[in-house]
Order: C-alpha cells, then structure tokens, then sequence
C-alpha cells in the first residue's frame, strides 16, 4: 500500500507540475496583447526596463536567502545570459508596435526550433534531419504568417519578433551551457536586473519619457512583472523537480496559442486562412523539435 501512496503521490505532483506550467504558459501568451495595448502609452525600452527592474525587486523579496549567494563569476556569467535575454525581450516588444500579438506568439516560438540548428553550427556539424525538416517547416509556417497575401513584403514587426527569436535560442543554449555552476536564483536576478537596467538606461535615452504611466501602462507593467516574470521563473524553479525537460517543454509550446487567443478575443485579431496554416506549421515543428531533440 505504502509503494501506491508514493506512486499516487508522484503522479499527482507531475500533474500539478504540468499544470503550473500550462498555467505560465498562459501567462506568457496573454501577456502579449497586454504589452502591445500597453506600447500606445510608453515606449518598449522603457516598459522592458520598468518591468524587469519591479520583477527584480519581488524576486529578491521573495528569495532574499538566495541574493547573498551572487559571487562574481556569477555576475559575469548572469550579465552573459541577460544580454541575450535584452534582445529577445528588446525586440520582440519592439516588434510587438509594428505586428499583432498572434504574429508575435507563432514567432517567438521559431526559438524552439533555432536552438538545435545553433548547437549544430557551434559543434561544427551538419544539422540532422529531423532538425532541417523543422528548420523548413518553421520557415514555411513564418512565410504564410508574414505573407499572407502572398505578397513578399515582410512586415517589419515580424523581422524584429524573428531577430527576438534568434537572442531567445541563444539564451536557451548559453543557460544550458554556463548556468549550472551558479544558484538558479541569483543567477537569474541578475539576468533580470540586467536587462531591466539596460533596457531602462536606453529608453531614457531613446524614447520620450511620459509626464506620467498611464492606468493601462502600469497595470502591465505590474501584471508582466509579477505573473510573467517574477512568479513565472518561480513556479518554473520549483515545479521542474516533479517533472522532465521534455514534459515542461512540450507544455510551452502552448504559448503561442495562447498569444493567438487572446489576441482573437481581446483585440479582434485573425490569422486568416493561411496564417492558420503557417501557425500550425510553426507549433507543428516546435513539438517535433522538442520530442526528438531533447538530447
């Protein structure tokens, strides 16, 4: 009896874990259209920056034990992942001003699939198959989202949500890579508080600095910081131990669907025939990456 306790116990766990991550995944996707209604009022460094620099405050709050644990190389190697953290966050907010938030979604998640190509050029072998089929499904899914009047003028909001893609694949590769001699706490407050003060830095500089944060600005400001990044990275931190890589992965792809719903349902937007077609590629080749790549 003792051994179907645990075993129930377990499964429990897993599917609370699972949950959680649906749960963030969520987040993430709806976040979005937040983000985007929120650009009429502030500039996109300015909101990255005030949006990080607030998680950063909750995290430290939160894990205040974790904090004393930052030693320099930790600083180095943070300061390293947060660059390339700033420019997925960087562009795909920027791109979010110039394309709709289902566009955005679909986009971002090219991430999924760019990471295994990158490992392949940085090992200095030929991608494998499974990795080119993805590779050219991803390609055919953007083509139909950024082209769906078959016309080849790329929208601008797209080219930088795919720039965002390519700093989001090289933070997946260099956390994977650098962040497991470090406390998964301190490691990522600096990559937080990096990206918060670089972003808010280049918005004083760049953009006009509004006499005031409008209702909407703040509420995203404080709804992307808390439940996006703050108690996202949390509940990611705790809930991994009940489940696998693989599992958390494959839950994340939702993200993009959330995006698109949200979008839909809060913004009135439509992918269209052939941008359904492209989304789906997209997810499709996700998943597939994910599966069959997760070595």
């Amino acid at each position: 009896m003792k051994n179907g306790v645990v075993f129930l116990a377990g499964k429990i766990s897993r599917a609370w874990a699972d949950l959680s991550m649906v749960f963030v995944a969520c987040i993430w996707g709806v976040t979005f259209v937040i983000v985007k209604n929120a650009l009429a009022d502030i500039g996109p460094f300015l909101f990255v920056g005030l949006r990080f620099l607030l998680a950063f405050l909750l995290l430290a709050a939160l894990s205040y034990k974790d904090i004393p644990k930052i030693r320099f190389s930790t600083l180095t190697t943070g300061s390293l992942l947060g660059f390339f953290l700033c420019i997925g966050y960087s562009f795909q907010t920027l791109g979010l001003k110039y394309t709709t938030s289902s566009n955005a979604g679909f986009i971002t998640g090219v991430s999924v699939v760019l990471v295994p190509v990158i490992y392949a050029l940085i090992n200095k072998k030929k991608p494998g198959l499974i990795t080119s089929l993805t590779v050219i499904m991803a390609a055919m899914g953007l083509f139909f989202i950024s082209f769906p009047s078959g016309s080849f003028n790329l929208n601008y909001g797209d080219m930088l949500v795919l720039i965002c893609a390519f700093g989001f694949a090289m933070h997946i590769i260099t956390v994977d890579l650098y962040s497991h001699k470090h406390s998964a706490v301190a490691i990522t407050a600096v990559q937080i508080l990096f990206v918060g003060l670089v972003c808010f830095i280049i918005g004083l500089i760049v953009e006009p600095i509004p006499p005031f944060l409008s209702s909407n600005a703040l509420s995203a400001i404080i709804i992307t910081a808390v439940f996006a990044t703050a108690l996202a990275f949390l509940v990611q931190n705790y809930m991994q131990r009940f489940s696998t890589p693989t599992r958390f992965a494959v839950v994340l792809t939702t993200e993009p669907v959330f995006a698109a719903l949200a979008g839909y349902w809060w913004a009135g937007e439509h992918l269209g025939p052939l941008g359904l077609i492209g989304a789906g590629l997209i997810l499709l080749a996700m998943l597939i990456s994910t599966i069959f790549n997760r070595s």
